[in-house]
């Protein structure tokens, strides 16, 4: 392996004096280089050396900070020596995001951040690097939510170390975000949705809890946050103004609005119904509590639940309806979400009662086609077509677990085909399946 020599300078004659706090340039003739000594910026009393080949290359660096520090740019890392796992847990305690972001962003941390590239250095972390980190995330085949979270991590904790003056280059400004397609949950079909709701009109509590989520599409924190007095029986109107968060080293916290803007949703009388008995069963529940948070859905104790509370009861009601599928709490908000748009209520409106801040952002991730709506789409496409006279006239017919197609050309039948029972056919003499 051979060494780069870097040939001393000829001249010994006496360079030129630099002013205090501008830095000097000399040759180490011990190590074959030309050092830069400049002014460590956040400790004035130190100065901070860099190591460069030739004279060039060091009064260029000597340049570029004396720039830096004219208006205000950090040259140097504050702690050169710093890891990315202690710089990214500094960062996380500082800041100031809703519970579930806080949430998220320390879950990309200790899984997918500091396990690749934790142990390197801060000063030495490079784009390349960070691509690579995606790369792995990327061959772990983790979702493309994974991913986004984890740069949206790295993006803000290294903007704020710029801005901050701890590092004095952002790698990730010439990073290059790895795009790939989230599958973004969807809404519960019919068939189980059904026998959710059905289980769950065996409990008044379930019963309530259930219509203000897969029927008004509320979000989980939100209802786990209403108290009796956001309900107005006279009007028939419930406020949405607050939820329930989990917060670490708080607990249970009520916190704003998502959008922060407060929402009332009208009730329908049998929404009113429902409410009403879930009231009456709790007023007799209440002997066995411990405290009256006056919440409409509060724990065993009369104490705000727990979203983990939430959650188990809500896998249970899966269990008791015999529903197979995995599904979420927050998929009941898109179903009904769903359900109203596919039912004719415009986008305005949906938008409105889910507290989205534009409609654009309703039809983007939580409207999705549902077979009923996809056979309305057939519908429409056959009312459109031209009515033209066709040579070959087709019959369908069940046989069993198949389809019997039987081709009639004028009058007489000249074919028969089978179609697997699944496959769906329209058309004007098809029936049903």
């Amino acid at each position: 392996m051979t060494t780069k020599k870097v040939r001393a300078p000829k001249s010994t004659a006496k360079q030129e004096k630099r002013a205090n706090g501008q830095g000097s340039i000399y040759f180490d003739h011990k190590k074959s280089r030309y050092i830069v000594a400049v002014p460590d910026q956040a400790r004035p009393n130190k100065r901070r050396k860099k190591f460069f080949y030739s004279r060039r290359e060091a009064e260029t660096f000597l340049f570029e900070y004396l720039q830096n520090r004219g208006v205000g740019k950090a040259t140097f890392a504050a702690n050169p020596k710093a890891k990315v796992a202690d710089f990214l847990k500094s960062w996380h305690s500082t800041v100031r995001r809703e519970p579930e972001t806080i949430r998220s962003y320390s879950t990309a941390i200790n899984n997918w951040i500091d396990p690749f590239i934790g142990n390197l250095k801060v000063a030495d972390l490079t784009p390349a690097v960070i691509e690579g980190l995606y790369g792995n995330l990327d061959r772990k085949v983790l979702s493309g939510s994974a991913i986004h979270i984890t740069h949206t991590v790295l993006n803000s904790a290294f903007k704020d170390a710029a801005r901050l003056g701890i590092i004095s280059y952002n790698p990730m400004l010439s990073v290059k975000k790895l795009h790939k397609k989230s599958k973004p949950s969807k809404h519960i079909p019919k068939v189980d949705a059904d026998a959710i709701y059905r289980e769950a009109t065996k409990d008044p509590s379930k019963h309530a809890r259930v219509e203000l989520g897969m029927v008004m599409g509320i979000r989980p924190g939100e209802v786990l946050g209403f108290k009796w007095e956001d309900i107005n029986w006279g009007l028939r109107t419930i406020t949405v103004e607050r939820q329930l968060q989990r917060v670490k080293g708080e607990g249970l916290v009520y916190k704003d609005l998502k959008t922060h803007d407060t929402r009332v949703l009208p009730l329908s009388i049998k929404q009113i119904e429902i409410l009403k008995v879930h009231q009456l069963t709790q007023e007799v529940a209440k002997i066995y509590w411990s405290s009256d948070s006056g919440l409409v859905f509060p724990n065993s104790k009369g104490l705000p639940m727990d979203t983990k509370n939430d959650h188990h009861s809500w896998k249970r009601l899966l269990k008791a309806a015999g529903v197979k599928a995995n599904y979420t709490r927050y998929q009941m908000r898109k179903t009904a979400i769903t359900n109203l748009i596919t039912n004719g209520v415009d986008e305005k409106t949906t938008a409105t009662i889910a507290g989205h801040s534009s409609p654009s952002v309703t039809m983007k991730h939580y409207a999705n086609a549902t077979s009923a709506s996809m056979k309305s789409a057939l519908d429409v496409q056959d009312a459109n077509r031209p009515q033209v006279q066709m040579t070959l006239d087709v019959d369908i017919e069940k046989q069993g677990d198949y389809w019997q197609w039987i081709k009639v050309v004028k009058g007489s039948e000249v074919e028969t085909e089978n179609s697997s029972s699944n496959e769906v056919v329209s058309s004007g003499n098809v029936k049903p399946i």
